[in-house]
């Protein structure tokens, strides 16, 4: 994967969440890790879809859109993770969430790039995230701190692969 692809995904990234962030503020930190892997789900079962039709009936929406959101909510989910040990958790600022968001990002592009040459992009594939999503929905309550930091991050590299391929 080349620098320009990863540097082109996470601007992408990075400007929808702002978008989403400025029009509808920090709604989701309200919301359960698990309301946020069912939003993810139901993103990965509209790609896989979407892949085995073969085209999309929404074409407002692009699949390249689609991967970005799942990139996305999986950061929130880093992001909270992050932030909830925070006593005022309820007082955090759009802008100490897009801090988070940019240190996140960082350690995405690096994590992407370690795990890069460590495999290969044939190894993932859109099944694969949704036996991982359906993986963490089943055992919620069983994963603790670290290991949701490190699941969700190892989906994000798998979701960066593939929407590479998209690109």
């Amino acid at each position: 994967m080349n620098l320009s692809s990863i540097n082109f995904i996470i601007k992408e990234c990075r400007k929808l969440f702002l978008g989403k962030l400025k029009d509808y503020g920090l709604s989701w930190k309200f919301f359960h890790n698990s309301s946020i892997i069912d939003q993810i789900l139901i993103k990965v079962i509209r790609i896989k879809n979407i892949q085995s039709k073969g085209y999309q009936i929404i074409k407002e929406e692009k699949i390249t859109d689609t991967y970005i959101d799942i990139i996305n909510y999986l950061i929130i989910i880093l992001i909270k993770l992050d932030i909830s040990f925070i006593s005022n958790f309820h007082k955090i600022s759009h802008h100490d969430v897009i801090f988070i968001y940019h240190n996140k990002l960082k350690k995405i592009k690096s994590y992407t790039n370690r795990i890069y040459i460590q495999k290969t992009e044939n190894q993932f594939s859109i099944n694969h995230i949704l036996e991982n999503i359906l993986y963490l929905k089943k055992n919620k309550e069983k994963i603790i701190f670290e290991d949701l930091e490190k699941f969700c991050f190892e989906i994000l590299v798998k979701i960066i692969f593939l929407l590479r391929k998209n690109l």
